[in-house]
């Protein structure tokens, strides 16, 4: 391995890091439940609603 390809991996493994880090970041918020809160209603909205409809428990 050259000298190149460590810091490319170590590019990426930071990258992962901070990724990972920043979905739990902002998971914590409530954000990932009131983005599919949006998509659910903006489905409600939408002509493809009346062809496909999902029931709540």
């Amino acid at each position: 391995m050259n000298s190149l390809s460590v810091w490319a991996w170590m590019f990426l493994f930071g990258h992962l890091v901070w990724a990972t880090g920043f979905m739990f970041l902002i998971s914590w918020h409530g954000y990932w439940q009131e983005l599919i809160e949006t998509l659910a209603w903006a489905h409600e909205r939408t002509p493809l609603a009346n062809l496909i409809r999902w029931r709540d428990k």
